[in-house]
């Protein structure tokens, strides 16, 4: 639904509030382990999920998400998104919200409503760098925070130093140091300023969704950019699967009881990855190359056996796999039933990680699934967000215990 005007703050603050105290009085009980409207979002990943903190750590670095066209779609501006809009992340967060707060007999005047709220530059889940460094941290992650990092690994920046790759910004693709393991530690500070006793702890826990991922690309994808072969990178993954679970088992031993885990979209399909090795072999069904997709394959199959074990080993907890791989192959494989252009569901729309400064932006960024050759556009993002909310690449899907679709 597009906005036809923005209505006065004023107006927008005193609806939400009368809005907010209606549901208050709601009764309904939720199912066990998840809240029909959780009170609160925290995201873990890379540049699938962040908002703004790779910008802010690398403060005097330049880059092509400082400017437009990222960014455009959305908020006609570069925001540190790595699309030219909005992300997975602003999808569920928004929907989330308006579910939260709104009685559903006014949901199509919410929707409306909070579409203002966004552009008024109203946000709930900060990016964390940005959020720690405000005059109000506890008041900024009240409803939650993003610590996606973009070019971030689920393993440590010590362990590719350790095997001899590079770190620094001199390189094609510079390895920062917040990792699965570092976002997990900076969520256990904002936890501390938002509990102060083990009561309170726990219940900030219980009532939190947390989105663990995309993460693991990475790990993959700087060994590559760094010149590194698949023989070379495939042996990787029992190590990047057991760093995720990990991770995981932190935030269930800290009281987390709602998790969603995305698994890794199919990388051999991206326009990056399709120019730097032309030659190799390709699926004749999808174009994408099989060698690629298929080590992606076994992260998912392993990523998903770990989160089924999890399971098992913590009943009271609910983990939910999220197949990313299908849902992106989806839009490719069916790209006019999805709104996008066939002839170029290959091609990025601002190829800027293939061309560098030579690259020219497409005119309509929401006929491509892909952006700039590795990232996906606000289209895609929002049909990606569409499977996780609704189903049916997450089972259950985000909002089943919601009344309403976004």
């Amino acid at each position: 639904m597009a906005v036809a005007s923005t209505p006065p703050l004023q107006l927008v603050v005193a609806a939400l509030l009368a809005l907010s105290l209606s549901t208050t009085a709601s009764s309904s009980p939720a199912p066990a382990n998840r809240s029909s409207c959780y009170k609160r979002l925290f995201s873990f990943g890379d540049s699938l999920t962040d908002t703004g903190n790779y910008i802010i750590h690398y403060a005097n670095a330049s880059g092509p998400v400082l400017a437009l066209p990222y960014g455009e779609t959305f908020f006609g501006r570069p925001t540190g998104r790595w699309s030219d809009g909005r992300l997975i992340i602003d999808f569920i967060g928004k929907c989330m919200d308006e579910r939260r707060h709104l009685l559903s007999t006014y949901m199509h005047d919410a929707c409306e409503l909070f579409r203002a709220v966004e552009r008024l530059g109203f946000q709930y889940w900060p990016a964390y760098l940005k959020g720690a460094a405000g005059k109000s941290p506890v008041e900024e992650f009240r409803y939650g925070a993003n610590f996606a990092v973009a070019a971030a690994t689920a393993l440590s920046q010590d362990f590719f130093l350790k095997k001899n790759l590079r770190v620094d910004l001199l390189t094609p693709s510079p390895i920062p140091p917040y990792s699965l393991g570092v976002q997990i530690d900076l969520f256990k500070k904002v936890l501390a300023m938002l509990a102060s006793t083990d009561q309170e702890r726990k219940e900030v826990m219980a009532s939190s969704l947390f989105l663990v991922g995309e993460i693991g690309l990475n790990d993959y994808n700087h060994p590559f950019l760094q010149n590194k072969t698949l023989e070379w990178v495939r042996p990787l993954a029992p190590q990047v699967i057991e760093s995720i679970v990990l991770s995981i088992e932190v935030l269930i031993e800290l009281g987390a009881k709602t998790m969603y885990v995305p698994g890794i979209f199919p990388l051999g399909c991206t326009p990056l990855y399709l120019s730097l090795f032309p030659g190799d072999d390709r699926d004749p069904a999808t174009g994408c190359l099989r060698g690629l997709n298929d080590l992606i394959l076994v992260h998912n199959h392993m990523l998903e056996a770990k989160l089924e074990e999890l399971r098992r080993d913590h009943p009271g907890v609910s983990i939910t796999y999220v197949n990313s791989y299908d849902n992106v192959l989806g839009l490719i494989t069916a790209p006019t039933q999805n709104g996008f252009d066939k002839e170029t569901v290959l091609e990025a729309c601002y190829p800027v990680f293939i061309s560098g400064s030579a690259a020219v932006p497409c005119l309509d960024p929401s006929r491509h699934v892909n952006f700039d050759g590795l990232h996906m556009t606000e289209a895609a993002y929002k049909l990606m967000a569409r499977g996780m909310l609704d189903g049916p690449f997450a089972a259950p899907p985000i909002m089943s215990t919601c009344n309403h679709s976004c």
